[in-house]
């Protein structure tokens, strides 16, 4: 019966291992996902620290391969918030069915990790050699480029590859007995991320180039879509958009915008492309308008100019229907300036729209999506809804909403009681402010009397 009493007595304990294996196991798949940047569970740098600690003991480097995706345009607001994930999806894919083909080359020491937009794939010396070579390097980072841009060309909507451009720099990492470890794995990861900088300021340098090219060589070609009157059942007037080459990511006119703004080009781009929109505007109705995209900072010399030529280049136009448009943006970042100007402007006889406004509010859906418990109103519309109609008729829409998403809002940088107390009339019931405390190091203490009774 000895034989049978051991058998139990060692039956609990065989079974209590494999579950505490199996929960560990459990565990470090938890973690795993926890630490990690998207969908594909990838692995955050620190996860394969150890691993690359080992492998620069034992061979004295690893290299490591940095994918960086820059973004042009308005990519987003054409095809959608998901289309980013859409993209870091399908470069995950390719680095992960590469990590078993092309990248054989040299040994993958561990799975790849995304940060910033950016992925790391750290690589180990070949088997049979001490060292990394530099052609070695250069052939993978060419073959990864050259696979995420066919990717992006042939697997995702037809503008994405325009839109967003990756950048392949690698860096080899070498032990350093003068540095910690820690220190020799930031600066390995710094190296790779410079090198992808600079490979950015080269490919901002050609298209930089190509827009001076097409300015100089009026090469640009202006796009007109109507203004409908539904009620009226009538256009009244025409918004343009400059398209720029053909051969060149320009050719879009959202990119070719965030090229110039960025560009020392931004005043001769203005003062060509609104001319040559005049000038092509043929057929223009005596009441028709004609929308021009216009910087801030241009707009007290484009109006200058389109009072003095505008009627010689196209006499359908007067002032009156010329409309200068301003980007939100814009406008809130050089605010002080752009009210200075707008003023002035509109006594020439020139209207002014702002292009963009509420644009936050498109990300309704994607709140939606992340059914946060709390969401906390934009200080400007808080600070507002004292006297500010407006401010609390978005407060009310704000409600309305986050009680269909069962979430609570809150209201910050409430500054005084009236304000305090007019967001708690509409129904507001979490606030935040200096009316309540001061910000401090300690944990502020709120006297009840300062709370408002309901």
């Amino acid at each position: 019966m000895a034989a049978p009493d051991d058998e139990l007595a060692g039956g609990p304990t065989t079974i209590g291992q494999e579950a505490s294996e199996r929960f560990a196991r459990q565990a470090r798949t938890n973690l795993r996902n926890l630490v990690s940047d998207d969908s594909k569970s990838l692995p955050s740098l620190s996860v394969i620290a150890d691993d690359i600690r080992l492998e620069l003991e034992r061979h004295g480097e690893v290299a490591i391969l940095y994918v960086g995706l820059k973004r042009y345009g308005r990519l987003e607001r054409v095809f959608g918030w998901q289309i980013t994930s859409d993209v870091l999806d399908a470069c995950s894919s390719i680095l992960q069915e590469m990590v078993g083909t092309s990248l054989r080359k040299l040994d993958v020491l561990a799975d790849f990790t995304l940060s910033d937009n950016a992925f790391i794939v750290v690589l180990s010396p070949p088997r049979r050699a001490k060292d990394i070579s530099r052609d070695d390097l250069n052939a993978i980072s060419r073959r990864v480029y050259e696979r995420l841009q066919s990717m992006l060309l042939n697997d995702l909507a037809p503008g994405v590859f325009d839109r967003v451009h990756p950048f392949v720099t690698v860096a080899v990492l070498q032990a350093d007995a003068d540095l910690t470890f820690e220190q020799s794995l930031q600066n390995g990861v710094a190296a790779a991320m410079q090198a992808a900088e600079h490979e950015w300021l080269l490919y901002e340098d050609e298209l930089e180039r190509t827009l001076a090219d097409a300015v100089e060589n009026h090469s640009l070609e202006p796009l007109f879509e109507p203004i409908c009157d539904v009620a009226e059942r009538r256009i009244i007037g025409y918004h343009t958009a400059i398209r720029g080459p053909f051969y060149s990511p320009l050719r879009l006119p959202d990119v070719l915008d965030e090229v110039a703004r960025r560009s020392a080009l931004l005043s001769s781009y203005g003062i060509e492309t609104r001319e040559l929109a005049v000038t092509k505007a043929v057929g223009l109705g005596p009441e028709d308008l004609l929308v021009l995209s216009c910087e801030s900072v241009e707009l007290p010399a484009a109006a200058v100019y389109a009072l003095s030529e505008f009627y010689s280049l196209n006499q359908a136009l007067v002032p009156q229907h010329v409309v200068f448009e301003l980007q939100m943006a814009d406008v809130a970042s050089n605010a002080a300036s752009a009210l200075r100007v707008l003023g002035p402007v509109r006594e020439m006889g020139f209207p002014v729209c702002i292009a963009g406004v509420g644009g936050h509010l498109t990300a309704f859906d994607l709140i939606t999506r992340a059914r946060p418990d709390y969401l906390a109103i934009d200080p400007v519309i808080s600070v507002g809804a004292t006297d500010d109609t407006t401010s609390m008729d978005i407060v009310q829409l704000l409600l309305r909403f986050a009680a269909r998403i069962d979430c609570r809002l809150i209201a910050p940088e409430v500054g005084g009681v009236r304000q305090m107390k007019a967001l708690r009339r509409v129904g507001v019931e979490l606030m935040s402010g200096e009316v309540f405390a001061r910000p401090d190091t300690r944990l502020p203490k709120v006297r009840p009397a300062k709370l408002p009774s309901s």
